[in-house]
């Protein structure tokens, strides 16, 4: 399989970020790993391999990008305010340098980001605030709460960045139209520990109308990697 590694120093995280693509055509997938992994967590988790049929026929591109979390909320070290305020720096770097590099890259102007866990709610959320740039997420049992990491402390950064919360509240036309138009995939197994936060999601997502698919899958014999592979080999296409 074709795979080239890109990097470059992010100014919006003041560090060297790289990305890994697997494949030379397709439907670009924004790969996001799972909790404070790097780039190669899909590679390593056996995803890249089970979405082989896909990148080798020109079926999809995937792009794996480091995530930060350890900088971030994973950051023990550094106040609430920091945390939040890191992960505003990720969200600029993803969408200030990383989409434009896919759009550079791929001539397939739509654009999936999945992830599992901590991948699943940076993917959500990143549909959820630019729902013109990303148009289908999958998420695997997405963590969809970012107030365990905060603690007492709270402000906006916080509160736009919590899904549960401030799609509970939205009320933008516009914004909400365009969510609508988007693929919204949430996938549990009944052994997640994030099953609940996604019911509630799902409820949040159905109250204000914006259709999207809940699959609870049972078939959870195996390594869960083994699972997750099954899952995207599924709802990729």
């Amino acid at each position: 399989m074709t795979s080239k590694r890109h990097h470059w120093q992010s100014p919006s995280l003041g560090r060297k970020m790289s990305i890994t693509v697997y494949g030379t055509e397709g439907t670009p997938i924004l790969a996001f790993p799972g909790n404070s992994g790097s780039g190669n967590y899909w590679k390593k988790q056996g995803l890249i391999d089970s979405l082989s049929f896909q990148v080798e026929n020109g079926h999809n591109q995937i792009f794996c990008v480091d995530s930060i979390d350890q900088e971030s909320f994973f950051n023990p070290d550094i106040s609430p305010k920091s945390r939040i305020n890191r992960y505003r720096q990720y969200e600029a770097y993803i969408v200030d340098e990383v989409i434009p590099f896919i759009r550079k890259t791929s001539n397939d102007l739509f654009l999936m980001a999945a992830g599992i866990h901590m991948g699943g709610y940076h993917a959500l959320n990143f549909l959820l605030k630019y729902p013109g740039k990303i148009h289908k997420v999958i998420a695997i049992g997405g963590r969809f709460q970012i107030r365990t990491f905060m603690g007492d402390y709270f402000d906006d950064n916080v509160y736009f960045n919590n899904p549960a919360e401030y799609m509970a509240n939205l009320e933008d036309p516009d914004l909400l139209e365009e969510i609508r138009n988007t693929d919204i995939r949430l996938i549990v197994t009944p052994d997640d520990p994030y099953v609940d936060l996604n019911h509630t999601l799902s409820d949040i997502l159905r109250s204000k109308a914006i259709d999207h698919m809940f699959d609870y899958w049972v078939e959870t014999a195996g390594k869960a990697q083994t699972v997750w592979s099954d899952i995207l080999q599924r709802h990729v296409p």
